[in-house]
C-alpha cells in the first residue's frame, strides 16, 4: 500500500481545517492508501485512528516550516505528498499535490499588506512550479490562479468541497433545543457562520441588519465564529448602538453544535466580498435552511440555483435579501427544496474519490 504524506497542520483552521479533516477522514475510510499526517501538537485526535500522526512545532508561514516538513519527507519517503495549502516545503517529492483554496492575499485590498502580498506571491509561484498537480476548490479559484500564473493551466483540476454528514434535515428537536439553550439563542434569527476576516464583510452585514431590524422587531442576528480580537471591536460597536439586544455574538462554536445552530436559523447569510468556495452555504442547504449570499468568487458555484444572491458592496441589496427570505414563505420553500436536492452531490466521499484519482495518476507516472 502506497504511503501518502498529508500536511494536516491546519486541521483546526476554519475553512481549510474542514477540508483537511473531511478529506483525510474519507480517504482513511476508503482504505486505498497508507496515510501519515503532519499535525500540530495535540491535533492528532482530530484525525481517524488509522492515520499515523507526526507532530511538528514549526511556526506557520516561516522559513522553519519549510525545513521541518522537508525533514519529515526525508524520514518517511512517501510515494506522494499532499499540501492542502500553497506552502510547499524545500525540495518536495516529484509526486506533490497542492490544493489552492483562494488567492485572497492577492485579490482583496483588506489583505493587501506588502509582507502578505510578497509572501503569498512567492509561495503561490513556488507551489505552481513544483507541484505535479494542483487542486482548486472552485472554477473561480482555478481561473484566478491561471490569470496569476499561466503555468497552472495544464496542471490544475477542480474538486469542490464536501459537506459533513452531520448536516442533515432531520436533526432531532431535542438537539436543536439543547443547542439553543447552551448558547442562549432565543426567537427567530439570521445566522452568519465562519471566520470574521475583513473579506467576510461583517460591517456591511451589520449595516444591512440595522435596516431590517428597524421594521422587524422579532428577528435577531447571530454571529458564530471569528477571532477574539475582531470580536472585541465588534462588541464595542454593537454595544453602543440600538442593535445591542438584537445581535448575539457567539464567537467560536463547538463543531458538535453547528449543525443544529444552522438548522434552527431562519436563513444563513454569507455577505463576503469573495470566497474560494463558501462551505457554510452548502452546510445550510444540507439541513434545509434557506441561503442568501454574495454573487462573488466561488459562492455562486457553492450555492448553485438554491440561493438568493446580492451584490456585497450594496448594503440595501443585502438588507432586501434578508427581508425577502424572512417574509416570502414560497421563496423559502423553493430554496429549501432546491438546496436539499443538490447537496447529496457534495460529499467528502466524493472529494476523496476524485482526489484519489489524482493520486493514482501521479503514482502511475
Amino acid at each position: 500500500m502506497t504511503l501518502v504524506l498529508f500536511d494536516a497542520r491546519k486541521a483546526r483552521d476554519f475553512g481549510i481545517g474542514r477540508y483537511v479533516v473531511g478529506l483525510i477522514t474519507a480517504l482513511a475510510r476508503a482504505g486505498e492508501f497508507e496515510l501519515t499526517a503532519i499535525v500540530r501538537p495535540a491535533d492528532a485526535g482530530l484525525l481517524p485512528g488509522s492515520v499515523t500522526p507526526l507532530e511538528s512545532t514549526a511556526v506557520p508561514y516561516s522559513a522553519a516550516e519549510l525545513f521541518a516538513v522537508r525533514r519529515v519527507i526525508a524520514r518517511t519517503r512517501p510515494g506522494l505528498f499532499h499540501a492542502p495549502h500553497y506552502v510547499v516545503p524545500l525540495f518536495p517529492p516529484a509526486g506533490t499535490l497542492v490544493t489552492i483554496h483562494d488567492l485572497m492575499h492577492l485579490s482583496r485590498p483588506e489583505h493587501d499588506s506588502l509582507p502578505k502580498r510578497t509572501y503569498a506571491t512567492a509561495m503561490l509561484r513556488r507551489a505552481v512550479r513544483l507541484a505535479a498537480r494542483v487542486v482548486a476548490v472552485s472554477e473561480a479559484t482555478r481561473r484566478e490562479l491561471i490569470a496569476f500564473d499561466p503555468r497552472a493551466e495544464g496542471k490544475t483540476v477542480v474538486i469542490p468541497n464536501g459537506v459533513d454528514d452531520r448536516f442533515r434535515p432531520d436533526i432531532p428537536e431535542a438537539e436543536r433545543d439543547r443547542v439553543r439553550s447552551a448558547h442562549r439563542v432565543e426567537g427567530p434569527y439570521v445566522l452568519f457562520l465562519g471566520n470574521d476576516k475583513p473579506h467576510k464583510n461583517l460591517e456591511g452585514l451589520l449595516d444591512a441588519f440595522a435596516e431590517v431590524a428597524g421594521t422587524n422587531k422579532e428577528i435577531r442576528l447571530v454571529l458564530a465564529g471569528g477571532s477574539s480580537g475582531r470580536a472585541l471591536a465588534r462588541r464595542a460597536r454593537i454595544a453602543g448602538s440600538e442593535m445591542s439586544t438584537r445581535v448575539l455574538n457567539l464567537g467560536i462554536v463547538p463543531d458538535t453544535d453547528v449543525p443544529a445552530l444552522v438548522a434552527e436559523a431562519r436563513l444563513l447569510i454569507q455577505p463576503s466580498f469573495t470566497e474560494g468556495f463558501g462551505l457554510p452555504v452548502l452546510e445550510a442547504q444540507a439541513v434545509g435552511t434557506p441561503v442568501a449570499c454574495s454573487d462573488r468568487g466561488g459562492l455562486p458555484e457553492a450555492a448553485g440555483d438554491a440561493a438568493m444572491f446580492f451584490d456585497p458592496e450594496s448594503v440595501p441589496e443585502i438588507a432586501e435579501a434578508i427581508r425577502r427570505l424572512l417574509g416570502d414563505e414560497e421563496l423559502r420553500a423553493f430554496l429549501r427544496s432546491k438546496g436539499l436536492a443538490r447537496t447529496p452531490g457534495f460529499t467528502w466521499g466524493r472529494v476523496a474519490e476524485k482526489t484519489s484519482a489524482v493520486y493514482r495518476e501521479l503514482l502511475g507516472r
